[in-house]
């Protein structure tokens, strides 16, 4: 009997977005001249400067890149900078901001037994409605300061109980969450990073629920206080907010009788690697490690990783990723599932999507060991990509086909072999 492999596939940028990677790798001078991501608002007499250097903060993926910003408390008149992003809003949904603090005085804040100020917040898409607000304030000396967290930016804010040191860098995370009743605002300082999405140590419900959450902004007042501000990061899932390992992709394909996995990472920190578990059932006792993939350690750019299984004794198969970090630490990838399936003939399916721009993938399958040769055709029947020419073991495959060299119009994918020919029309739209 013939067999292949049903693939499903479980892409995490398909169920959670980075939106914004932020490290003011820009030349020095006027952020809001240096580049048009980010806005001035509210407009005041001094402009938000980047300057030379970067932050740095043990196991955040946005570490000592780039520059910083300096904002200058006890401006002549408020001034800011936004930067938008895809708005978030529907129940469930949660949107994270983290960035890396350092504040350098702490002579324009309001004393310790005061209200403080605000400096950072998320905010409604092209609205003068503010939400997750953070406020600060002088500690019970000079060189101390606190912060404190107001759903709105109008709220008495919630203070956390410790002082924090002036010139010493701290992670913020703070976070928007649109649920049932009343939307939650939520602050961590210095979170774990080792793991899943710790408690936060601030949380407030009380105040209006926005509409949709689509900036984050950053403001000089008359009481916040000097400070630099670094590694800005913006999304929808805890992990591709702050975590050191940026898990963006785990797939799976098929050839012969071999599972091939595949996975790709956007960011690493401290990754030692990856092990590879395997499972025929449900139960967690289940779970048996298959193999070991050496991790990059530290990087700032995608990295491609591998691995090859020939499962017996079974039809259907889960496989896993379990992260660690050099410390011990670890985290798991989400499942994705492999079906032994039974392959009767050649087939070609219709790529997905279709109309595409630019990008589209096409699956098909082989029955047995046999030349294959894939072409896409124009309307003049002129070949304009030859995808595939080889030889193809039994199993089922799976390509990119990027027109981006390509004008908009009708196309033809031809799936060629000895005896018989495929085709589909595909849809390029631009």
């Amino acid at each position: 009997m013939k067999t292949s492999i049903l693939i499903l596939f479980l892409l995490s940028v398909s169920l959670h977005a980075q939106l914004i990677d932020e490290n003011f790798d820009y030349t020095t001078g006027t952020l809001t001249v240096v580049t048009a991501n980010w806005t001035e608002f509210p407009v005041g007499s001094t402009d938000i400067q980047i300057t030379p250097g970067s932050l740095s903060y043990s196991n955040y993926p946005s570490s000592g890149i780039g520059n910083k910003i300096v904002l200058d408390g006890g401006a002549t008149g408020r001034s800011g900078i936004l930067r938008a992003f895809t708005s978030q809003t529907g129940n469930g949904i949660v949107v994270y901001a983290s960035f890396l603090l350092n504040v350098t005085s702490t002579a324009d804040m309001d004393t310790s037994g005061s209200n403080g100020d605000y400096f950072a917040n998320l905010k409604v898409s092209g609205s003068n409605s503010y939400r997750c607000a953070i406020f600060v304030k002088q500690g019970s000396l000079s060189s101390k300061f606190r912060l404190g967290l107001g759903k709105l930016n109008t709220s008495t804010p919630s203070w956390h109980s410790s002082e924090l040191d002036v010139n010493t860098t701290y992670l913020l995370v703070i976070s928007y969450t649109f649920q049932s009743g009343a939307d939650a605002a939520r602050l961590w300082i210095n979170p774990s990073l080792s793991g899943a999405e710790p408690a936060a140590d601030l949380e407030q419900t009380t105040g209006t629920d926005a509409a949709n959450i689509g900036e984050i902004q950053f403001r000089q007042q008359s009481k916040s206080g000097d400070m630099q501000i670094d590694g800005v990061r913006v999304a929808t899932s805890w992990s591709l907010a702050p975590l050191p390992v940026e898990l963006v992709a785990f797939t799976a394909s098929i050839e012969g009788k071999s599972v091939n996995l595949f996975w790709e990472t956007a960011t690493e920190i401290d990754n030692y690697g990856f092990e590879i578990e395997r499972s025929t059932g449900s139960g967690e006792s289940e779970w048996q490690k298959i193999g070991f993939v050496k991790g990059n350690g530290n990087s700032n750019s995608v990295k491609y990783y591998s691995f090859t299984d020939m499962p017996l004794n079974g039809r259907k198969f889960n496989y896993r990723l379990k992260q660690i970090d050099s410390g011990g630490s670890y985290e798991y990838s989400s499942i994705i599932s492999v079906e032994l399936t039974e392959i009767f003939s050649v087939s070609l399916e219709q790529n997905f999507p279709n109309p595409f721009n630019p990008v589209t993938t096409i699956n098909y399958s082989v029955p047995n060991r046999t030349k294959i040769r894939i072409r896409i055709y124009n309307l003049l029947s002129q070949c304009v990509a030859d995808l595939v020419n080889e030889i193809k073991n039994e199993g089922n495959y799976q390509i990119r086909f990027d027109a981006s060299d390509l004008p908009s119009g009708i196309y033809f994918c031809e799936l060629r072999t000895e005896n018989q020919s495929l085709v589909k029309k595909l849809l390029l739209i631009k």
